[in-house]
């Protein structure tokens, strides 16, 4: 079985030669847009995941207690024979434990007695509990201040570095290169080890290849990507552009950048924060 071949269309002779004059005519016009092309410029946001779980508010912790309280008057009573042994130590710490709690939400009307059986409880092993701000006393006595990577352990914090020639803080950025990506631009210029932040020092890595914000300035673009950071801290060398580095939270930032005449920065980067834009009430 044959199968005879399809015809190609081709474009005429003068439909490629109308195409060639447009494409000449539109780069004579502006040679100055193709030889010159706008920079670009890859930024990064490095950020250090909080440490510890918010401290709820006084209105959330009646809430969860509320709830809890509802959910145990609900639910089925535990069957301690199937979990605990009788007699033993273990039941007898739950039905203490139990039974305070009952005292507590229901009263002792309605919590009843005390349980029988349950004789002389032997303390359970105490461990040390350290405060929840135990990090940032730590730094105080140490003097580490805006440079600790456990500042705000509740919060989110990120890194941010002072320019050595207008004393700005900016976020680390580099030039993109031609061919080179963005995520290859950051790796191999900032956090690589021989980038701007010296890699080597720092247990960091990239969340995405792909932008989640960009800010135009002119014709100069910049993409920031976001990066995570685990351990370490920066190192800045005698030759570096920048002078110092700090970890600050959302509302430093914004104080900072505002402070030292940034504030269009700031209204094109805080979306990256998640704070929404303020809509403009009509009058």
């Amino acid at each position: 079985m044959s199968i005879a071949p399809r015809s190609l269309i081709r474009p005429s002779s003068s439909f490629r030669r109308a195409a060639l004059q447009r494409f000449s005519s539109s780069s004579s016009s502006s040679p100055s847009s193709s030889s010159n092309p706008p920079p670009l410029i890859a930024s990064l946001l490095l950020s250090r995941a909080p440490l510890l779980t918010p401290t709820p508010t006084e209105l959330e912790k009646t809430y969860y207690d509320y709830s809890r309280s509802i959910k145990h008057s609900l639910s089925s009573p535990l069957p301690t024979e199937f979990y605990f042994k009788s007699g033993s130590l273990p039941l007898r710490r739950y039905l203490k434990a139990e039974h305070e709690y009952e005292t507590e939400i229901y009263g002792e009307r309605l919590a009843g007695g005390k349980p029988d059986n349950i004789g002389d409880i032997p303390p359970e092993t105490e461990y040390e509990i350290l405060p929840r701000n135990h990090w940032e006393e730590k730094d105080e006595k140490e003097g580490k201040g805006e440079k600790s990577l456990e500042r705000y352990p509740e919060e989110e914090v990120y890194c941010l570095l002072q320019s050595k020639d207008k004393k700005k803080w900016v976020f680390p950025s580099t030039t993109v290169e031609r061919l080179q990506s963005l995520d290859e631009a950051i790796n191999d210029n900032i956090i690589g080890p021989n980038g701007q932040l010296d890699g080597k020092g720092m247990d960091s890595w990239l969340v995405t290849r792909k932008p989640v914000g960009v800010v135009r300035e002119g014709e100069q673009r910049t993409f920031f990507l976001r990066g995570h950071i685990l351990a370490g801290q920066p190192t800045l060398t005698s030759s570096s552009i920048y002078t110092s580095h700090a970890w600050l939270n959302v509302r430093e930032i914004e104080d900072r950048l505002r402070k030292q005449g940034d504030e269009k920065i700031w209204e094109s980067v805080k979306g990256m924060f998640g704070i929404p834009e303020q809509e403009v009430e009509e009058s």
